[in-house]
């Protein structure tokens, strides 16, 4: 049987690393190992995969990584890469424990990215781990400017607290050592820390406990303190996921985080320097992402802090084109996708009332903020029912004084593409609702839209319109709210999926 083209090639690269590592050897193996690449790529993997190993051992690709060639070492981590694919996380410790901390201390970030993306094969708890480990990925978080191995080696911290790793395996006296040099450095580098700290706390109560032993939860609620204006807008960004449950949030309570934020929306009020705005734009975006930050209830969070009828004033202000009015309404939408917090804002009234009349009086982007902010609401819950469902239904028939579906149906037929994807997505979520689905079987204009292909529509249109009809048909009530027709052709649509184009019938004339 004549030699294959990629055992030829392994051949040679056997050869070649018998040899002194002269220039032409160097380049040999580069070219050698280019072409490898994609042969594995090119496959049959698994008799490359296997062709490979049987002739080149992992030893021999991790001693080339050390080479003093930059290129041959991109090119040897990329096939050490391909081959380290099909490759489960316990076998990868068990077999290369050594070269992993070597890997991680290297100079070279296509090294280090190599390394660090094992960790993300490690799944569960129980999966075997080195503590030797937590020092060097906590390094790799170093630097002020944003790389693969920075941004890989936060990954894969918050992929290990998230399996419950942070306490047995990510904490020890040395790791804790190079947290400490990590938040003494920049803005950058501190706030890599505290998203592994908020992951870790996240997952549990004893690591929020041990960071605030260490000091480093105090460290991190005077980042809200702090001058600079965009470190004060990183911290709110990182409260809510600081509150997955009730201790941190009590904490975070107790040190006046929240009544500060509060101050600064009213601080605006008589302040407009650009660093004012900001903070308050901000603020705002704090208070409605704590909606789902499980460790609060929402209604009693909103009681607390007044922040929905600082909303429903700002929801109102007469300037159409105010990213403060506009981040105002997406506010409410965010809020208003948590069932408990949507039964607050009815009875609140306030803020679903001025989103009401925003949307009655606005056109163009307004209008589109304002439907996109219905949509959070109506698609609170994808079984939504009850209080919440209720408050749905009115909101819905308050807006466009009772003919909100005309109305949008004939803002979607336009065609044009922002608003037509806004309105599809309402109808879709409208959908999840016994009352919307009621409204949608009702009104034969929107039905006839939907059941209509356009290939020439914008293929987001397209998807959402899928969507639109597919949530139709899967609705429990569907085949009692639509005449079997109606519903026969719906799910028809549904089994030809979104971008199906019926067969157009050819007449062939013949020429005499």
């Amino acid at each position: 049987m004549p030699e294959k083209e990629y055992e030829a090639n392994i051949k040679q690269i056997c050869e070649l690393l018998q040899s002194d590592p002269t220039p032409e050897v160097i380049q040999g193996l580069r070219d050698a190992f280019e072409a490898l690449s994609k042969q594995l790529r090119a496959g049959p993997f698994l008799e490359v995969f296997e062709t490979t190993l049987s002739n080149i051992p992992f030893s021999a690709l991790f001693s080339l990584l050390a080479a003093p060639d930059n290129k041959l070492i991109v090119t040897v981590a990329g096939v050490t890469g391909l081959l380290l694919k099909p490759v489960t996380w316990p076998m990868v410790h068990q077999t290369f424990e050594e070269y992993i901390i070597q890997g991680l201390a290297h100079p070279h970030p296509v090294v280090k990215s190599l390394v660090l993306r094992q960790f993300l094969k490690c799944e569960e708890k129980t999966d075997p781990f080195s503590p030797q480990y937590g020092p060097h990925i906590w390094k790799c978080l170093e630097g002020k400017g944003e790389s693969d191995a920075t941004r890989l080696g936060k990954q894969v911290l918050v992929h290990l607290c998230k399996i419950g790793m942070s306490m047995d395996y990510l904490l020890s006296d040395e790791s804790m050592s190079v947290v400490r040099l990590l938040l003494s450095g920049n803005e950058t580098q501190r706030f890599r820390v505290y998203d592994v700290v908020a992951a870790a706390v996240g997952e549990s109560d004893s690591a929020f406990e041990f960071f605030r032993q260490e000091g480093i939860v105090d460290m991190l609620v005077k980042e809200g303190d702090a001058r600079d204006v965009l470190v004060t807008m990183n911290f709110y960004e990182l409260v809510p996921a600081l509150c997955e449950s009730s201790v941190p949030y009590e904490y975070l309570e107790a040190a006046g985080v929240f009544s500060d934020a509060l101050k600064q929306v009213y601080k605006a009020k008589n302040d407009d320097s650009v660093t004012s705005s900001l903070m308050r734009l901000s603020a705002l975006k704090l208070f409605s992402r704590m909606a789902d930050a499980q460790g609060i209830l929402p209604a009693k969070f909103y009681e607390r802090h007044a922040i929905v009828p600082e909303l429903g004033e700002l929801v109102l202000l007469p300037e159409p084109g105010s990213d403060l009015k506009a981040t105002a309404i997406t506010c409410v939408g965010t809020i208003g996708n948590n069932a408990e917090a949507l039964r607050y804002l009815a009875a609140e009234k306030t803020a679903l009332a001025a989103l009401v009349t925003a949307y009655n009086s606005s056109i163009g982007h307004l209008r589109v903020e304002c439907l996109r902010a219905i949509t959070c609401i109506f698609g609170y819950s994808t079984t939504p029912s009850g209080a919440a469902s209720q408050a749905c239904y009115e909101l819905y028939a308050q807006l466009d004084e009772g003919k909100f579906l005309v109305g949008l149906t004939k803002e979607i037929m336009k065609g044009f593409e922002e608003s037509c994807v806004a309105g599809l997505a309402v109808i879709q979520k409208m959908a999840l609702h016994a009352w919307g689905l009621h409204e949608i079987a009702s009104y034969q204009n929107i039905v006839n839209f939907l059941l209509m292909r356009d290939s020439a529509r914008v293929k987001t249109a397209q998807q959402w319109q899928f969507a639109v009809v597919e949530s139709i048909v899967k609705a429990p009530a569907a085949k009692s709210e639509f005449d079997d027709d109606t519903y026969a052709r719906l799910a028809r649509y549904v089994r030809e999926g979104p971008y199906f184009v019926a067969a157009t019938a050819q007449v062939a004339l013949e020429s005499s």
